[in-house]
This record gives structure tokens, sequence and C-alpha cells, in this order.
């Protein structure tokens, strides 16, 4: 019996248009070591959205490929779920317009989380638990954010890390769908949270705590600081065990998941995880030297890319894992 209901029915994606290679890099910041950073990081291009380009504009094109492949979509959505760090407005949220745009049902759910890494994992723990408890049937979840915008200039580290982008994903009943769902059923959840490592991963100022009205104030920094021998650290320690404590709980070995979709951190991390695994890079999927981490879109768009060219039998296990900001992590047992 499905302890969570629900199938991943599909998914669409949008990247800015912008590209930027390491080699664009190298010609604006002669100084930088780019290809020791690249090492690193594991991407060698990225797509930057705009100045005037949000990451709803790249969700509302997200969700029109959607619905243009699956028109009767439309009309069903009753709930809206819209994971963000870099919303068009304080408030109202970015789901509010999207109803709008849509020109969608007024009787649906709608609302945004902040969340970062993880965010695609407790969206579809969200969307599966409102389709258990009869609140919704066809759940929209949909990731998009422009970290670009919030990264200084000279950050090497970030700028050569993260690039911006939105998905759309389709959360419902598979016989809502004439396709076979990407995703056949959610099996087992696992999420875990620490606010000891809020500082790791922090936007400082722009915030009610120091707000831009205290932008000549000492200390005031709107841009991304991000510790990354921290996050790393916690890729080793807890994400890794919490992999571990999902296998074992559901009597299952690394070697039996047919493919890992694992955030998009860095290049190390990948590596880190797949060695503690002991799997193959054949079992972890990788885009990440084509389009960077994309935060909340990153596993979303990783699904998007494997379906698309590979192909699981159906009944195969798949394992999800996103962690980042907050600290946050949370990981998906999943059957095709």
């Amino acid at each position: 019996m499905k302890q969570f209901p629900g199938s991943l029915l599909d998914i669409e994606y949008h990247l800015p248009d912008q590209v930027v290679t390491n080699a664009d890099f190298q010609a604006s910041f002669p100084e930088w070591r780019v290809e020791q950073t690249e090492k690193r990081t594991g991407v060698f291009r990225r797509r930057i959205a705009r100045p005037d380009e949000t990451a709803y504009d790249l969700a509302l094109i997200a969700v029109k490929k959607l619905f243009d492949k699956h028109p009767s979509l439309r009309d069903k959505v009753d709930a809206i779920i819209f994971c963000t760090q870099s919303p068009d407005y304080v408030m109202p949220s970015n789901a509010f317009l999207l109803q709008r745009d849509l020109e969608l049902q007024n009787n649906l759910l709608a609302f945004d989380y902040s969340l970062a890494c993880s965010g695609y994992i407790y969206g579809l723990l969200m969307a599966s638990s409102f389709i258990k408890t009869g609140v919704a049937k066809n759940v929209l979840l949909v990731t998009a954010d422009t970290y670009s915008k919030y990264i200084a200039d000279s950050d090497r580290s970030t700028r050569m890390l993260f690039g911006d982008g939105a998905s759309a994903s389709w959360i419902g009943f598979a016989d809502q769908c004439k396709a076979e769902p990407l995703i056949g059923s959610f099996d087992d959840f696992q999420c875990a949270s620490d606010g000891k490592g809020w500082d790791k991963f922090i936007i400082k100022s722009g915030g009610n705590r120091q707000p831009v009205s205290a932008n000549t104030e000492a200390g005031y920094h709107d841009k991304i600081f991000m510790n990354g021998l921290q996050v790393l650290n916690l890729v080793n320690d807890r994400v890794i065990k919490q992999l571990f404590v999902l296998l074992q709980k559901n009597d299952l070995e690394a070697e039996q998941i047919g493919q890992f979709f694992l955030h998009q951190a860095s290049g190390l991390a990948l590596d880190s995880l797949k060695k503690k695994l002991k799997v193959g890079p054949d079992k972890v999927f990788s885009n990440l030297e084509s389009v960077g981490n994309t935060v909340s879109s990153s596993i979303p768009i990783l699904i998007k890319d494997y379906f698309s060219q590979a192909n699981q039998p159906q009944g195969s296990r798949l394992l999800l894992c996103g962690f980042g900001v907050g600290y946050s992590w949370g990981s998906l047992l999943a059957t095709k």
C-alpha cells in the first residue's frame, strides 16, 4: 500500500537565453584561477537571467510549456505551490501571480515557500500530503530562482557555480495523464533541518533585520555569502547518513537503486556522495557542467533531462536528495 499518494506526471523547465561560459569569466577576470575553480564546481557554462528578467518570468514560461503539452491540465489544477527565494514582491506571493496570468480557477490553494536546494523534496512531500487529505487532486509545483541577482561580481566561487532557471511539475494521479508518469509512486520521505547552520549560506542584509535603509552601516551585505567547506561537511556527514537511513529503513542497498537524482550542488559534492554510496557514474546522472547549480530547480531539471535521453524499467527504485540553505536536507525514495 502506498504511504504517500500521487505520481510525478510530468515536468517542464525553462532557462534564460543568456549563456555565460568559463571562458567568458576568464576574459573578464584574467586574475581569476578559472581552471582551478572549474575543477571544484564541475560547471563549464550556465544560464543567467537578464537584468529585467525575474524568476517569476522564467517560471511562467515553464508552466506554459507544461500546459501546452497537457492542455486539459489548466482546468484541473487545484493547488499551486511555488518554491522561490527570488520573489517578484515581498507580497503577494508569486503563486498568486501565476493564478492571475494563467487565468486559473479561483477555487484553488496557492502559496509560496522559501527553501533553496531541498525545496523540491519538501514540495513533493506537501503535494502528496494535499492529495492524501483530499485538499487537491492536481498540484502544480513550481520552482524558480535567479541567484545571479544576489551574487557579487567579484565572488568567483558562487558566480562560477550557480545558474538561473525554473521548473513546473504536475503531481496527481497516474490515470489523469495519458503518458507514463516520470515517477509512479512516492514511497518514503526523510526531511531534516538544523538552524545552527543559518549563517553558513546567507544573504545577511536587505530583510527586516538589517533593511535596505541601513545600507550605509558597517557590516551591510546584501549578496550571497557561502561557506563552501561547511556546506560540503553537511553533505559528507548528515546528508549521506540520511540516505543510508532511508535505504536501511526500506531494506535496500545502494546498488538496488536504479538511479539517484542528487541536487547538483557542485562537482566536489557529487563525487563525494558517489564515493560514499559506492555506486558508479551510470547510477548518478548529472547535467551540472552545462546548467550549473539551479537551486530548487536542480532536481526537476535533472529528472527531465534524464528521462529525455534514458529510462528506467517500470518498478525501478529511484532516490532523490536535496540539501543546502538552512541547513535543510531531504530525501525521497520513489518507484518509476
